[in-house]
């Protein structure tokens, strides 16, 4: 009843800890940028201070970053989409052609643009409806997107865009603040709406973490998932105008090699599970800039492609082996490696580690409020004595694991 005893506040109220979002993968992630900024800063200073080399960085790297903003759906699903380069040349041709023809310029790129969210459609139904693997399902249609475009303009280019699609590649805003950048944040901010906020987001969570359960609990997992392609696409449809104003307004069926790689690792590296249901859209956000930074300075360091994309490669590897490593994982190594994989030596460590960890507490605590020094050395003796007492049990726990294998390899023996 309202305003009886029984009315309880269940939510949980954590306050700023400011040891704990100092070491939030985020805060990383900005660690790695101005790392990434202090390297170009010594290595080339000449260039860091001189006019318009952030905004060129910017602008250079940022013709993939509305992949990266879509991708973070189809990740956060456990699955995956390597097609969306192909989508990019699919719907900058349709626009181009458009363009060919003299059809006005705005329903030129919505038709690109809808061709974009009708391939993420096509994806998305043979995904959720068919139960189609991700990954094959968008290997075998980004063969089939790229090669109706090869088909249909062969080794021919298109350059008839929209003027400004130009200025989305290149522009600064008063000379100082890149256009890409921020047409970025404000999808970015749209996204992270979504995701974070809408009830969508929490059933791409949900649908994520365990799609079966999402069945049961009555979200629809075939529209969710559903949405997400389309959504990548969609996202696909702006990536081609980003793309296509970066490269000085063309396109042709060649181009966009390897764009689904850079998204997916800058969502990765972002912090979003490959396993489906953990990330968020900071991450990946601030990834893009790091991802950004990364190729031009390996660009200035004389880095060839080729060994570009390697490192992109291994960034990807270290990024899924972080993510992959939990601390269940760290607890079985720790169990392996410090207690000759003994449960019982683990318990007596695990116990006493508590307790030294809660008498310290205390200790800090009476120090502050200027306790009595015999409470304090009471609560340092207790400490010195469980970790002797650890130290003997843990030895007799493992003189007598010892003996017990001797003895089975000598049963075994006979």
């Amino acid at each position: 009843m309202p305003g009886s005893n029984y009315d309880r506040d269940l939510s949980v109220k954590e306050g700023f800890v400011l040891s704990k979002f100092l070491v939030k993968w985020e805060m990383i992630l900005v660690y790695i940028l101005i790392l990434l900024n202090l390297v170009l800063l010594i290595f080339k200073p000449e260039l860091f201070f001189q006019a318009g080399t952030i905004q060129t960085i910017i602008n250079s790297g940022f013709d993939s970053s509305p992949l990266v903003l879509g991708m973070v759906f189809i990740l956060l699903l456990g699955d995956i989409d390597v097609s969306v380069a192909a989508q990019i040349v699919l719907g900058g041709m349709v626009t181009g052609l458009m363009m060919n023809a003299g059809i006005p310029s705005i329903i030129c790129v919505l038709a690109g643009i809808l061709t974009c969210v009708l391939c993420g459609a096509f994806n998305g139904f043979c995904v959720a409806y068919f139960k189609m693997p991700a990954v094959i399902t968008t290997i075998s249609t980004s063969m089939l997107f790229r090669g109706i475009a090869e088909i249909v303009l062969g080794e021919n280019s298109l350059k008839n865009f929209p003027a400004w699609y130009n200025k989305i590649g290149w522009y600064n805003i008063g000379g100082i603040i890149p256009l890409s950048m921020v047409l970025f944040l404000i999808m970015g901010a749209i996204l992270i709406f979504v995701l974070h906020k809408s009830p969508f987001g929490r059933k791409v969570y949900i649908v994520g973490n365990n799609p079966t359960c999402a069945t049961y609990s009555g979200i629809s997992v075939f529209r969710v998932k559903m949405g997400c392609f389309m959504l990548m696409g969609f996202m696909a449809g702006i990536g081609s105008i980003f793309f296509i104003g970066r490269m000085g307004g063309g396109i042709s069926s060649s181009m966009a090699t390897g764009y689904e790689m850079t998204a997916i690792a800058t969502a990765v590296l972002g912090g979003v599970s490959t396993s489906g249901g953990k990330g968020k859209m900071f991450g990946p956000m601030i990834a893009t800039f790091i991802m950004s930074f990364l190729i031009f300075v390996l660009g200035l360091l004389g880095v060839d492609p080729n060994t570009k994309k390697i490192f992109i490669g291994i960034i990807l590897i270290l990024t899924i082996l972080v993510s992959t490593v939990n601390k269940q994982m760290i607890k079985d190594i720790k169990l392996r490696l410090l207690y000759h994989n003994n449960k019982n030596i683990e318990a007596v460590n695990d116990r006493t580690a508590e307790l030294v960890k809660k008498n310290k507490n205390e200790i800090k605590k009476l120090q502050k409020a200027g306790g009595k020094d015999a409470e304090i050395k009471k609560l340092q003796a207790e400490i010195e004595a469980a970790q002797k007492e650890c130290k003997e049990k843990s030895a007799q726990f493992w003189a007598d694991q010892q003996a017990d294998e001797k003895k089975a390899k000598e049963r075994f023996a006979k």
